[in-house]
């Protein structure tokens, strides 16, 4: 026995946030009537799953195929769990640990909701799958998006067709991936689900899907659904990246060769067909854990003889014919054999078993094997298994069937097959057979014809009866057959025909096909029917087509309306009109082709009458309920159907209406901008100003539009050119008009060291009109240059009397204005390249007698003696030195 230990480190996991999906799928059973019951399969993995992440209660929900319209929400609680168990226990050693989770609920879907003949779907989101998945990106969402959840998908078919109950029951019974893979080893599962309703299931690879979201419970959205993103280099067509790849068959086996070890997430589609149109789909994901935890083994060897022969010759193929031979002689033997019966590394024993497989037919094929079908090799010795066939074929004709011999290798047990091709002829036997000949004819509508069925076997057997149609109920037309006699070897009945429209339903059929099977009940069962085919036509009477029309062209032949526009906010209003010229009843209805008329306030009440019908379309069509983005082009299909004539042929005419929906009409608001600073006017749409200058600019926007109402405005400042900053705007909002303030006190430091620089201030303005927007867009050039010093004529004064006569009593940066006679400051300007700083003075000797700060000083001299003064004027990047001589006259006015 191959055994090998293997530890796998456990991840931490998180609350409802947990890496813990390995995988699941949907099932709905039906129970009786409109009941049903659904399933929600998960696969949960124990050893990277927190127990948090085990939800208790969940919720799915139910669309429309057709329009994604939500239909419900459907609640679960309570799962029942499970361990999955290993295909050979006694390979595990903890490598896949894994619970399975059935959440079961029952539901009513009833025949008014759920007819929709495109079908619909249920889906529930859940994140996130492991985080050490190889093949996928699956980060934890906490450190990553790059994470990765699953959305549990399936399709089911509509309850009603065609005004009949479609009963089904999605496929079940899916097997779980309950073993690990080894690289460079084979590996195989049988991967298909059974049908209880008999409809074909095919089986294909798909990219697993996402969620939209990467919260631990998404919102449950409609389709599209996101993919799972690949990691280099994985795809959908190198999911393991193996030799071969993982694949499977249309039956569902799953085959692969994995190259190298990892965690790989992969996913199913099983389609179900029913008479071959597909009518739903489930998506199921899984995932393979490859561990090289497979010690080396060889398969084993089956080969076969017969009866006759002295040796086992016979490998991989082998072909026998038995005819008319005692049971005893109708067997074939096989031995099998395995080299690891001869090593010591498996204690010199190997287990090995048989199974029988059909090959192309479908069937348990058990029964030719013996009762015990399993042994154990010790020492290199061999075992033989006698293969027996019954005197009835298994199918008509050659078959095959394949007898398999396996190891007990691990993971999945290595095997080797012998292909027999059997031709078995059964027991001499006639077949029944039709006496009365196929019919093909037309009878006309409200007679009664009748035709007779004549059959019977040469050997007298048991009779079986079987009628097939091309979907339609016998009864439902008018239509029975009648026995007269089934015997043993004998046949007879009439097929009966009452075509009057009171009693048979030609509603949506008027030709009929209908086979007859007769075959006998022979030894071996063998299904070989003779046939009597009837092609039968009903002639209706005349019934003249309705006619539906509308007053958009003057063509009532016309079915096609195009080339009619209209532009939001305007009205598109028409009349349909139907007639029949037999005066039948009429009934007239609307639809859009893929959306719903309410949705966009449309109003069409339709109408029914006999002869002719006419109803009013109207639209008004406003922001409000349209989307241009979305959908800017809208078909109207009108029909007009006559089902109450007298035989209730269903008959109609449709007209189809497309109407392009265009923006709306706008005019484009205006946008004003003026300078609020009087000594500081727009020249050519900008502004110039000195640094600490005041700029202000009033904005005012207005819109010409009022109907169906005003337009809203927003105006905003949506660029700034050159790097200013320290200005005060507020964008603003107003119905038909609006205004706001642009403020801006500019300083040195926008000047980055420059004595002038540009700025660009672009304001726009636009209106909400819906999918017409218009606006305008005003920029403002601003130039902002430095103070200019002006230093060149400044002349201070080299001289004061402080003698008390208030004349020239003081030292000051001043000069008196010859026509105002004030005094006015002379200090050269404060600009950005420097700014005044004080003044110091000194006497002769060097000592300071005075200071300040202030731009308008005044010294008086106090206390000091006449003579001559050092000053200096500093600014912060200059300095400005000269004397001043301090001199005391006495007054004139006092010496006279």
């Amino acid at each position: 026995m191959k055994r090998i230990l293997l530890a796998i480190l456990l991840l931490i996991s998180l609350p409802s946030f947990a890496s813990h999906i390995v995988g699941g799928e949907f099932e709905i059973s039906h129970i009786s009537g409109n009941s049903y019951r659904i399933n929600l399969i998960l696969y949960f993995d124990v050893l990277n799953g927190s127990s948090g992440a085990r939800d208790n209660a969940i919720t799915a929900v139910i669309y429309r195929k057709s329009d994604n319209a939500l239909m419900r929400s459907v609640s679960f609680s309570n799962p029942a769990e499970s361990p999955v168990q290993y295909t050979q226990p006694s390979c595990s050693h903890g490598e896949v640990v894994t619970t399975k989770m059935v959440y079961s609920t029952t539901v009513t879907l009833s025949d008014s909701q759920y007819s929709d003949p495109a079908g619909y779907y249920i889906i529930w989101e859940r994140c996130c799958r492991n985080y050490t998945i190889t093949n996928v990106y699956s980060n934890d969402p906490a450190v990553s998006s790059l994470a990765a959840g699953q959305t549990f998908y399936l399709e089911f078919p509509p309850v009603v067709k065609n005004g009949t109950s479609f009963i089904n029951s999605t496929p079940h019974l899916f097997p779980p991936l309950s073993d690990y893979a080894c690289p460079r080893k084979p590996y195989f599962v049988d991967f298909a689900g059974v049908d209880d309703d008999g409809d074909s299931l095919a089986y294909s690879l798909v990219t697993p899907l996402s969620t939209h979201t990467i919260d631990a419970f998404p919102p449950l959205l409609p389709r599209p659904y996101p993919e799972v993103a690949w990691r280099p280099p994985f795809s959908l067509n190198n999911i393991i990246n193996g030799a071969p790849d993982l694949r499977i068959s249309t039956d569902g086996l799953l085959t692969a060769t994995p190259m190298q070890q990892g965690l790989f997430v992969f996913a199913v589609k099983c389609e179900e067909y029913r008479n071959g149109v597909k009518i739903g789909e489930v998506r199921r994901d899984f995932q393979m854990l490859v561990v090289d935890a497979c010690p080396r083994a060889e398969p084993p060897q089956i080969k076969g003889r017969k009866l006759a022969d002295a040796t086992f010759s016979y490998d991989e193929q082998m072909s026998v014919t038995f005819a008319n031979v005692p049971d005893a002689d109708r067997c074939i033997e096989v031995e099998v054999s395995d080299p690891d019966a001869l090593s010591p590394d498996d204690n010199m024993t190997e287990n090995v078993r048989i199974k029988a497989i059909a090959i192309g037919f479908k069937k348990n094929v058990s029964d030719i094997l013996p009762a015990q079908v399993s042994a154990t090799l010790i020492n290199g010795s061999t075992r033989r298994f006698q293969i027996c066939f019954d005197e009835c074929p298994l199918v008509n004709g050659p078959f095959k069937v394949g007898i398999v011999a396996f190891d007990d290798a691990c993971s999945v047990p290595l095997s080797d097959t012998l292909v027999i091709t059997v031709n078995i002829q059964p027991p001499p036997n006639q077949l029944a057979q039709f006496l009365t000949p196929d019919v093909e004819e037309t009878v006309a509508e409200g007679t009664t014809k009748s035709w007779p069925i004549k059959g019977m076997d040469p050997d007298g057997d048991q009779l079986v009866v079987g009628v097939v149609t091309d979907n339609f109920v016998l009864a439902d037309v008018g239509m029975q057959i009648v026995q007269h006699q089934l015997a043993n070897g004998v046949y007879e009945a009439e097929l009966i025909w009452d075509t009057h429209c009171d009693i048979a339903d030609f509603k949506y059929k008027s030709e009929f096909n209908i086979k007859i099977l007769l075959d006998d009940v022979d030894k071996c069962l063998l299904a070989q029917p003779d046939i009597m085919e009837f092609k039968l036509k009903v002639d209706l009477p005349p019934n003249v087509p309705p006619i539906i029309d509308s007053d958009l062209t003057a063509n009532p032949a016309e079915r096609y309306v195009t080339g009619i526009t209209r532009k939001v906010n305007e009205s598109l209003f028409f009349h349909v009109m139907g007639r029949d010229d037999d005066n039948d009843h009429l009934v007239l209805g609307g639809q859009g082709v893929g959306f719903t008329m309410a949705d966009y306030n449309i109003s069409f009440p339709g109408a029914s009458g006999n002869g002719a019908v006419v109803s009013p379309f109207s639209w008004n069509v406003f922001c409000d309920n349209v989307d241009l983005k979305k959908r800017d082009q809208f078909t109207f299909r009108f029909i007009l159907v006559d089902d109450n004539n007298r035989c209730k042929v269903y008959q109609a005419d449709t007209l189809d209406v497309t109407v392009k929906l265009l923006p709306p009409d706008n005019d484009a608001p205006t946008l004003q901008i003026t300078s609020l600073e009087k000594d500081m006017p727009m020249t050519n749409g900008g502004v110039a100003a000195m640094i600490g200058q005041q700029i202000t600019l009033g904005l005012s926007a207005t819109d010409p539009d009022v109907a169906p109402q005003a337009d809203m405005l927003h105006l905003d400042l949506i660029d700034v050119q050159g790097g200013a900053d320290g200005y005060i705007f507020e964008a603003a909002d107003g119905r038909r008009s609006v205004s706001s303030t642009f403020a801006w006190l500019p300083e040195c430091k926008i000047l980055g060291g420059e004595d002038e620089a540009s700025f660009t201030f672009t304001f726009n303005v636009t209106d909400d009109r819906c999918w017409s927007q218009k606006g305008d867009t005003v920029a403002v050039d601003v130039t902002v240059h430095d103070v200019d010093r002006d230093d060149e004529d400044f002349l201070p004064p080299n001289i004061i009397t402080p003698n008390g006569d208030d004349k020239n009593d003081f030292f000051a940066m001043v000069r008196e204005d010859p026509i105002t006679h004030e005094l006015v400051n002379i200090l050269p300007t404060d600009n950005c390249d420097g700014h005044f700083e004080g003044i110091f003075i000194v006497n002769r000797w060097g000592m300071e007698v005075y200071n300040s700060s202030d731009r308008d000083f005044r010294w008086y001299a106090d206390n000091q003696a006449a003579g001559v003064y050092f000053y200096t004027l500093k600014y912060s990047d200059r300095d400005y030195k000269g004397t001043v001589s301090v001199a005391y006259f006495e007054d004139q006015a006092k010496k006279n």
